[in-house]
């Protein structure tokens, strides 16, 4: 029975070793693509060339609505040579960069099958991964939470406040910064401590830097995206607004919108998701299901968020790699359906544009999945510590 058990498991190893390694080849041909395309026009590019070469302060002399680590690293890409050309090529080199440290951060921490799990969930995004920034929060997201269970205090706290740093969403993952970690007890007050001094003592680096560059106002345009005033049609309220109401979508602040919001609003929304996601990812660390907890913590921000761009599937996807090991494969499969969905309804943009209703039925469908991801997140996090968890 010993011998049997060694050889399944030796299978299960060298399969999860080819299905990773294939699907990484296919995020090479398809980021070589993508950079061979970065120097066209592309609204996203275009945009991100804008904020970084732009005269001035950011957030002062001209908008921008991403956090400054993120803002800062497009100024950066700014000074490569060949202006625009060589701009884009930075931006795919870095998340090319992003894509291997989330590989190796899953390694790190979780082994062979999670990231083969992650790898080629990815693969029917990759057109959003390699052109858009996105990739960028997400890695230092997964890095953290895999030095976390490394038992890596100092990396997990500086990881997730530089992912802060790169775009708002990471800060509902500091909840698992403030875990019993595994070890005893002094082991674990230490280990406490250590991360989450790491994590103020990045944020308080990364706040001054954007109190010094532009004050308040900046955090003001990070939290309601330039101001924008309206929900966004990919988004939970918007997607119902837009099935079944007569308004027509407007093109407002990088985004199609509809309806009317304010940013006091947005403001509100987060500050009511906040304290959810925190609550999600404590427990889920405290539970060892650091997956399960992210699934929850960033599924609840999407749904009660005003804005939710196609890309944002790409927050969720190394979460369910992990929650995976977890024994949690309904998280898998609807995390799995929610891209597919996304990677349909976007082939059919124009659709949804024109206001055709099965189009808009495809992206309300998928905001619901998103829910069931995160009521299914909820109901194994809520679990008593006592009652045994079955594969889900």
């Amino acid at each position: 029975m010993r011998l049997i058990g060694s050889f399944a498991f030796t299978s299960f190893a060298n399969a999860a070793r080819r299905m990773l390694l294939g699907a990484l080849v296919v995020h090479a041909v398809v980021a070589t693509v993508y950079a061979y395309q970065s120097f066209e026009p592309a609204f996203d590019f275009d945009r991100y060339y804008e904020i970084a070469s732009q005269p001035g302060r950011p957030y002062v002399d001209h908008p921008a609505e991403h956090p400054i680590a993120a803002v800062a690293a497009l100024r950066a890409l700014a000074h490569l040579p060949g202006g625009r050309t060589g701009f884009g090529l930075g931006v795919v080199a870095l998340d090319v960069i992003a894509d291997a440290v989330i590989v190796g951060a899953l390694l790190w921490g979780w082994g062979e099958a999670v990231a083969a799990v992650f790898a080629v969930m990815l693969i029917p995004v990759l057109y959003l991964f390699f052109n858009r920034i996105d990739a960028w929060p997400v890695a230092a997201a997964t890095l953290a939470m895999a030095a976390w269970r490394r038992g890596a205090p100092l990396c997990a706290g500086t990881a997730l406040a530089l992912g802060v740093g790169l775009k708002l969403w990471p800060l509902a993952l500091a909840g698992a910064l403030f875990a019993p970690s595994p070890g005893a007890a002094a082991e674990r007050l230490r280990f406490r401590r250590q991360a989450v001094a790491a994590f103020c003592a990045a944020g308080v680096v990364l706040a001054a830097g954007m109190l010094l560059v532009a004050g308040g106002r900046g955090i003001g345009q990070v939290l309601t995206f330039r101001g924008a005033r309206g929900w966004q049609i990919e988004g939970l309220v918007g997607s119902l607004m837009h099935l079944f109401g007569s308004a027509v979508p407007r093109f407002e602040s990088g985004a199609w919108r509809i309806g009317s919001t304010s940013g006091p609003v947005s403001i509100a929304l987060f500050a009511v998701a906040a304290p959810l996601g925190l609550w999600s990812s404590w427990r889920g660390a405290r539970r060892d299901r650091l997956g399960t907890g992210w699934l929850g913590a960033v599924a609840v921000l999407l749904l009660l968020s005003a804005l939710f761009s196609t890309q944002y599937v790409l927050w969720l996807i190394p979460a369910a790699s992990i929650a995976w090991s977890e024994g949690s494969r309904a998280s898998v499969w609807l995390t799995a359906l929610a891209v597919l969905l996304t990677t349909v309804f976007w082939s059919i943009f124009p659709a949804v544009l024109g206001g055709r209703t099965p189009a808009l039925i495809l992206v309300v469908a998928r905001n619901l999945v998103r829910l069931a991801v995160a009521d299914h997140a909820a109901a194994r996090l809520a679990r008593p510590a006592a009652q045994p968890e079955a594969a889900t």
